[in-house]
């Protein structure tokens, strides 16, 4: 399956209101990482208690004896403050139940973080909101500044 295919069943899967997979978020984070850590700013934005799953920056410390392989391994030697495959491994630990964030639902986060991701990625006009499953309320705003 090529990227594009694999990017549009993503988006398909958003746009239906199925859940997020934690493959779906390492694709997604390989895909484009600069994106991806824009996203994690704007779902701490609209939820701040995910804000230790979001930052990425304390779970994985390199060496130059072993240096990380795999999905944003090359995002992170680029940026010390914030780690792809800290978040990376804070939600699929969060989605386990392993970790302290148990008053954070880990399908919302994702949900949330796959919505504004296509969102980010595919802007559109303010006249048609994009598909939110359940994350509040209100629909969650996209900090343009984060």
């Amino acid at each position: 399956m090529d990227d594009n295919t694999r990017l549009i069943n993503i988006y398909i899967k958003i746009h239906n209101k199925k859940n997020i997979t934690m493959d779906d978020l390492r694709y997604l984070a390989k895909y484009d990482p600069e994106c991806f850590r824009k996203t994690c700013k704007n779902v701490v934005y609209n939820i701040p208690e995910t804000k230790a799953v979001m930052e990425g920056n304390a779970a994985v410390q390199t060496t130059d004896e072993k240096k990380p392989t795999g999905v944003g391994a090359e995002v992170a030697e680029e940026s010390k403050e914030f780690d792809i495959l800290a978040v990376l491994d804070n939600l699929k630990q969060m989605d386990a139940g392993e970790t302290f964030y148990k008053d954070v639902d880990p399908k919302r986060v994702k949900n949330l973080l796959g919505n504004l991701f296509m969102e980010l990625l595919f802007p559109h006009n303010d006249e048609e909101t994009f598909i939110y499953e359940d994350v509040s309320q209100d629909d969650p705003t996209f900090d343009v500044k984060a």
